[in-house]
């Protein structure tokens, strides 16, 4: 009967006030109100604003490459320099199980201690908080929260600790990517298009490899009905170095193309078929966003400048009916799909 009464006075508990937990976490982890339950559980009782005065905790979780989660854990004392501490877990739920234990702790450092030998202390000095809660670097269990060894308390305020947080091993990924874009130059006006690319990713470089098609356009001779009806279809090899910074990367590429840009006449006595060698350079900056690990949604823009001439002229005629510009500028709109 005592432990109902026990939960049923937690759960009806008023919340936390701000100032004291700040709880950033994707919509796939505990919400904040469950680590506030969590922390009241461990304390014994329910929050108050006089814990708020005595501690600041902001914790931050989230999904690493390698599929495991991370915990970004600060605490801020009223009366000691801020510590930082990190744990990675296989599931979120025991990171908010992790960060509730540091957290009850900063906020009553008597969880921690042993069976008092003497009478305990009246008041609390400063600097008797035990910041030096145990960092569990890899923690796969509920069991292994009750293991964490209690720390003694420091007899002085310690110096502050950055401890970064672990870096996680690179991983190599495959893309497979679909877009629709624009290009200005090629063809005799600007032309939508469509592209395809399989790639592979690494921490900061990325190559792939691509097609891409420039549909039929029609181009006729100034006063008169023939002309010629051009597309262009080639592939395409690049390579990327790779910035990122939290869930946004930017790459910068580089590369070839190579196909052929087909013409047929119209309008004309023999109407033929014939093809031109499209050779380009490539360069574009991208800009992609990476909502979840094996999604990324990006805008591209960039430039094809042809190394070999490419034009058309009708038998007969002097003068070009279509020649590609020294510079074909583009725009591409793209969605990558990442595969482990």
């Amino acid at each position: 009967m005592h432990r109902l009464f026990a939960a049923l006075a937690l759960e009806l508990a008023p919340a936390a006030p701000d100032e004291l937990l700040r709880w950033d976490a994707p919509p796939a982890c505990p919400s904040r109100e469950v680590l506030e339950r969590a922390v009241a559980a461990d304390l014994g009782r329910s929050l108050t604003p006089a814990d708020a005065a005595a501690v600041t905790a902001r914790a931050t979780a989230r999904r690493r490459p390698d599929r495991r989660w991370e915990l970004g854990l600060i605490l801020e004392p009223r009366d000691a320099p801020p510590v930082a501490r990190t744990v990675v877990a296989e599931r979120c739920e025991l990171l908010v199980e992790a960060a509730a234990l540091m957290i009850a702790v900063a906020i009553d450092p008597e969880l921690l201690a042993g069976p008092p030998l003497t009478a305990a202390p009246a008041t609390r000095e400063p600097g008797d908080i035990p910041l030096a809660v145990p960092v569990v670097r890899d923690l796969t269990a509920p069991a292994a929260l009750a293991r964490l060894p209690a720390a003694p308390a420091p007899t002085s305020a310690p110096a502050p600790t950055h401890e970064p947080a672990p870096a996680s091993a690179p991983a190599l990924l495959a893309t497979l990517a679909v877009a629709t874009g624009l290009d200005v130059g090629a063809l005799p006006r600007p032309a939508p298009g469509f592209m395809v690319r399989l790639g592979l990713l690494a921490r900061r470089v990325r190559a792939e490899v691509g097609a891409v098609h420039w549909p039929q356009q029609s181009v006729r001779v100034p006063g008169t009905g023939t002309g010629g009806d051009l597309r262009l279809t080639a592939a395409q090899l690049a390579a990327c170095p790779r910035l990122t910074l939290r869930r946004v990367e930017f790459p910068v590429c580089a590369g070839l193309e190579i196909g052929a840009m087909h013409g047929r006449g119209v309008g004309v006595t023999t109407p033929t078929v014939d093809r031109v060698v499209w050779l380009a350079a490539l360069a574009d900056a991208r800009v992609q966003w990476v909502p979840v690990p094996r999604l990324a949604l990006g805008l591209q823009l960039g430039l094809a400048a042809p190394l070999l001439a490419a034009r058309f002229r009708l038998r007969g005629q002097d003068d070009d009916l279509h020649r590609a510009a020294p510079v074909a500028f583009r725009g591409a709109f793209a969605i990558e799909l990442r595969f482990p």
